[in-house]
């Protein structure tokens, strides 16, 4: 990972944002709809977190995969979808100057969000995953896998991910309310130590509440990596949660506005954090103040 003075700040959610801003939100519609009916919006919302301040911008790519694809009927669309997305996050980049802004390609879990039992082997997921990677190494600087809910989906991104030689960071999601345990069941410790030697390049946790980011740091660090996290702003992920059903099953917090956000994240400095940003809910203001906060 490039070295920097300062800890790397990433943008916020897309989908959600999306979303807010009048986007579809059902499963295999949800962000990778705005891609072929509105792209401008996701376009603009690139330019609002760059705007804010954003070190990196995430390409809008964690609704395109095979399976979400699939159920909405265009799953022969993964690779023009895949490459607007990059396209889109490299012209908002420029637009904005480029400099030393990077784009992240997001690798998501390929089935679906907050589960453990998969249709999907592993090497089948590792394919899966190299194909996304093919597709959008043009456009990136950053592979990310993020959300991931178990070591397995972890380590088929990183087989994945070696073999295109890209910065690689590796994010994990974990149970809210002061957990480090993995949506999965795994803890966070063992899934660390599943990784085997393929380890990425930063380490993080993401879409779980703030307290159980505190939580989970330290244990990042004994990694020895380059670490952070970036949490959104549900109340909760209920433990009913099927992805299919959309994101109508969650609701935002009233209780997360930019101010006490950037508090929470002061705290993941303080814990030793070098990468932070925000997940679903967490918007280009709440970007902005945490520009504030790093640069103060």
């Amino acid at each position: 990972m490039q070295s920097q003075q300062k800890p790397i700040l990433l943008d916020g959610g897309m989908g959600q944002e999306i979303v807010n801003r009048g986007g579809k939100g059902a499963y295999g519609e949800w962000a990778v709809a705005a891609l072929y009916e509105q792209p401008a919006l996701v376009a603009a919302i690139h330019a609002d977190y760059l705007r804010a301040g954003a070190d990196v911008i995430t390409a809008n790519t964690y609704g395109s995969t095979r399976a979400r694809l699939r159920h909405a009927g265009i799953e022969e669309r993964l690779a023009a979808l895949l490459q607007t997305a990059g396209a889109l996050a490299c012209r908002a980049r420029d637009a904005h100057g480029g400099g030393d802004t990077r784009i992240a390609a997001s690798l998501p879990p390929l089935e679906a969000s907050y589960v453990k039992e998969f249709a999907l082997g592993f090497d089948e997921k590792a394919a899966q995953f190299y194909e996304m990677m093919a597709l959008l190494a043009p456009y990136v600087d950053i592979v990310l896998g993020e959300t991931f809910s178990t070591s397995m989906e972890a380590r088929a991104f990183l087989q994945a991910a070696a073999a295109h030689g890209k910065e690689t960071w590796l994010s994990l999601t974990i149970q809210d309310h002061g957990s480090s345990d993995l949506r999965g069941g795994e803890s966070l410790a063992a899934a660390i130590d599943c990784l085997g030697a393929a380890l990425p390049d930063a380490l993080l946790v993401n879409c779980c509440t703030p307290d159980s980011v505190l939580c989970a740091l330290p244990i990042l660090q004994t990694s020895g990596l380059p670490f952070g996290a970036y949490a959104n702003g549900f109340v909760e992920i209920p433990d009913s949660w099927e992805d299919t059903g959309g994101v109508v099953q969650l609701s935002s917090r009233a209780d997360l506005p930019p101010a006490k956000y950037a508090a929470e994240a002061a705290r993941w400095l303080e814990a030793g954090a070098c990468i932070i940003g925000g997940c679903c809910e967490i918007g280009p203001a709440h970007i902005k103040r945490l520009r504030q906060l790093l640069d103060a």
